[in-house]
């Protein structure tokens, strides 16, 4: 029995330095220098050689020893010489495929240290003959890691975030991508490259890990022209607590008053890895009263998961229930409200926080969701009967929508930033008070708050940004929507100017902007002024 790959015993004691200058010698000449961070990278950089070797022929190569002095390691190989061979199940670029592949499994399974070996080998007529077994040696759990700042998040949420829980077996895939994993989190950041080390089939990992105050209670007050030309307040609050006890789950509570009788309360709260599960449930309540014509209850739960180091996807379910305020015929005739009541089942993939784009740096997150589901009008008593002879009652409906946002530096202190929503609502029976609301700050800059009514939309929010701090900038944008209802469409853009401005605590920001429409051009009389106080903690 001869070994293919000998395992890497030696990085059992190889504890992992900013940087280890290392030396590979074949057959006692200089091979190949190179600079590693830890010690699996020069595992994997072995094994990777070993294979091509195996692949040419060179079946009996190995490592024979390995010497270490502090920030320096040296691996000595042999080569062997270049057989004939004859591998059960196995022709060709076959080999390669399969040694990548076991090596591979072993690795992202507990076993970093597998080896491959030739077993019962018969040599006939200088073809050798054998079949190959695999040696997985030492079993390797993930041991506690080592944080170098005490933190005050709980260190289980993080060993969750990370997939990196002690007494798991080791996978390099995992520890691969920590930096990648940590930006699921808004409020935690890696400050230098990770470390890794072995020692008692315990793979310990070495975390420089930040915490950032990343909760949020924001206020914002804009001032709206009504119809009778004269002047309302209109705001919002917001609370967003990101790490709710410490422990990553999330609760956002937000008001917004968008008209003299309108305003809407949404409630979002997610709670992660639950029962220590992959598995993230979340619970959504939402209403929205439009004057004293109707009101719209929105009520979802959800499952989230990670399915990339970065991308999650997630599973909802949603009711939304919509009910006239108005029973009087002469205010909702021709209108098409009516009450009605959804239930969809919605599926969504994202990536990245939109927070992340307030610094000077390039970035990019984007969200993709899709809805199906039914929908059945209900008919209220207070209406005559009549109101209903041109209304199908009850009808499938379906909604895709798209969020994609990036940020690009193009000069020292400045940066592009582009923010593109898409929307499309699909029924035969479309309601009013199912449609998109669109306009004001967090829309479309220059109009009311949610002054446009649109069954599919798109919406481009173009900024050019001039930083004089990481957080603080001034900007001139460019809002464009492309948006139609029944048989109008219309395309109505706003252009303006503000700044955002860092404090100690938070973000003060102003915003001026005028906007212009089939129905408004543009006017200094309408312009639109909002004014915003972002507290972090």
């Amino acid at each position: 029995m001869q070994r293919i790959l000998i395992p890497l015993f030696f990085v059992l004691a190889l504890y992992s330095k900013a940087q280890i200058q290392s030396q590979l010698y074949v057959d006692g000449k200089v091979f190949d220098e190179l600079q590693i961070s830890d010690s699996m990278k020069l595992v994997e950089h072995v094994n990777k050689l070993q294979v091509a070797w195996v692949k040419n022929g060179f079946f009996f190569s190995g490592v024979d020893s390995v010497k270490q002095v502090p920030n320096a390691v040296s691996v000595f190989l042999h080569k062997g010489e270049k057989w004939k061979a004859e591998l059960k199940n196995f022709k060709g670029s076959q080999l390669t495929s399969y040694l990548t592949r076991q090596l591979k499994s072993y690795v992202n399974g507990g076993y970093p240290f597998a080896s491959i070996k030739l077993d019962s080998g018969i040599l006939e007529n200088s073809i050798l003959k054998s079949s190959l077994v695999i040696d997985p040696g030492p079993s390797i759990n993930y041991d506690s890691a080592y944080f170098f700042t005490v933190l005050k998040t709980n260190e289980s949420y993080v060993y969750q975030l990370l997939d990196i829980e002690p007494g798991n077996p080791f996978s390099e895939r995992d520890y691969r991508t920590i930096e990648q994993k940590i930006e699921r989190s808004s409020f935690l950041t890696i400050q230098r490259p990770t470390d890794l080390s072995f020692k008692n089939n315990k793979a310990k990992t070495y975390l420089d890990i930040k915490e950032h105050a990343s909760s949020t209670f924001q206020g914002v007050i804009g001032l709206q022209q009504i119809q009778n030309g004269k002047t309302t307040a209109v705001g919002a609050l917001e609370l967003d607590v990101q790490n709710l006890f410490r422990s990553g789950k999330q609760f956002k509570f937000a008001w917004e008053r968008f008209a003299e009788e309108s305003q809407s309360l949404n409630i979002f709260y997610k709670h992660p890895f639950f029962l220590n599960s992959k598995l993230s449930p979340s619970f959504s309540f939402g209403i929205l009263k439009q004057d004293t014509t109707f009101l719209t209850r929105r009520t979802s739960v959800g499952l989230n998961t990670y399915v990339a180091p970065k991308i999650e996807l997630s599973f909802e379910f949603e009711t939304t229930n919509g009910t006239l305020i108005s029973s009087d015929v002469s205010v909702i005739a021709n209108t098409g409200l009516a009450d009605f009541k959804r239930k969809t089942y919605n599926v969504q993939l994202s990536k990245g926080h939109f927070s992340s784009l307030g610094k000077l740096k390039n970035d990019i997150i984007w969200r993709f969701s899709s809805s199906g589901g039914t929908k059945k009008i209900q008919e209220n008593i207070s209406l005559p009967d009549s109101y209903y002879d041109s209304i199908r009652l009850e009808t499938n409906f379906y909604r895709f929508e798209a969020d994609i946002a990036y940020q690009i530096k193009i000069l020292k202190r400045q940066s592009f930033f582009h923010h593109i929503r898409a929307g499309t609502l699909q029924s035969e029976e479309l309601l009013s008070n199912e449609l998109y609301r669109l306009g004001g700050l967090n829309s479309l800059r220059g109009f009311n708050e949610k002054q446009f009514f649109g069954k599919s939309y798109v919406l481009s929010r173009v900024e050019f940004r001039s930083f004089f701090e990481n957080r603080s900038y001034a900007y001139v944008f460019y809002d464009h929507l492309f948006f139609s209802r029944e048989l109008r469409t219309d395309q109505p853009y706003g252009v303006g100017l503000g700044f955002a401005l860092a404090t100690s605590t938070g973000q003060f920001s102003f915003a001026l902007a005028v906007g212009n429409s089939a129905d408004q051009n543009i006017s200094f009389s309408a312009m639109k002024a909002h004014f915003g106080y972002i507290s972090r903690f």
